[in-house]
């Protein structure tokens, strides 16, 4: 059965005809295996703006969210380091098929709206329309309650917020880089937009974009 939900899935994402978007997406297990050593990946980073509308396969997917927040140890601890161990960044990735919120722990994607709302991660770049993800980084402020330390004020947490999602770009950047993929970090978004079809609450801040796709 499992095996052919992710078939289904995998069908939903790669189909240029119309296919209902699954509610909960199990990606595969993130291969590390890489022709491309870190240093040749770091060489080849640039911003890319010539996306072609072609999907991820769920195998490229899968890297490209494990590289944004995934967990890389038995413990739960992330990819990416943050401030005290509290992962205050969530990550919502948007695809033709519709608005996903990543969970790291389960390392799913959960269906938040469906549809095509990949314009709504841009204020006129027209490239975003074309990506394949635009992943959009969001602040959670609940995420300090977990903390197991008397958490920083506001602005501290704001900042800390800022240094996690700046590692999380430059990871998502480099695992791109690995599967011949091209990516773009983006601050023009159109945040009131993106806030209410994604459900977001009003303490909730939408930091960065990044679009990641196949070029031409």
């Amino acid at each position: 059965m499992k095996k052919f939900l992710l078939a289904l899935a995998a069908a939903c994402f790669m189909s240029a005809t119309a296919c209902a978007a699954p509610t909960e997406i199990t990606l595969p297990t993130v291969s590390t295996e890489s022709n491309l050593s870190v240093m040749q990946a770091l060489s080849q980073r640039q911003s890319s703006r010539n996306f072609v509308d072609k999907a991820l396969t769920p195998e490229q997917l899968s890297k490209i969210l494990w590289a944004a927040n995934g967990t890389n140890r038995d413990n739960g601890k992330r990819v990416n380091p943050a401030a005290m161990g509290v992962y205050s960044v969530e990550v919502y990735a948007v695809t033709k098929e519709g608005i996903y919120l990543y969970d790291a722990g389960k390392h799913k994607l959960n269906l938040i709206a469906e549809g095509d709302f990949r314009a709504v991660t841009t204020t006129g770049q027209d490239f975003a329309k074309r990506a394949a993800v635009n992943l959009v980084y969001v602040e959670t402020p609940d995420a300090w309650q977990s903390a197991r330390h008397t958490p920083p004020p506001r602005e501290g947490q704001i900042s800390s917020a800022n240094i996690l999602v700046g590692a999380m770009v430059q990871s998502v950047a480099l695992a791109a880089e690995t599967e011949g993929l091209g990516n773009c970090v983006r601050g023009s978004i159109n945040r009131d937009e993106f806030k209410k079809v994604a459900k977001l609450p009003d303490a909730k801040n939408i930091l960065l974009a990044q679009s990641v796709g196949f070029t031409k």
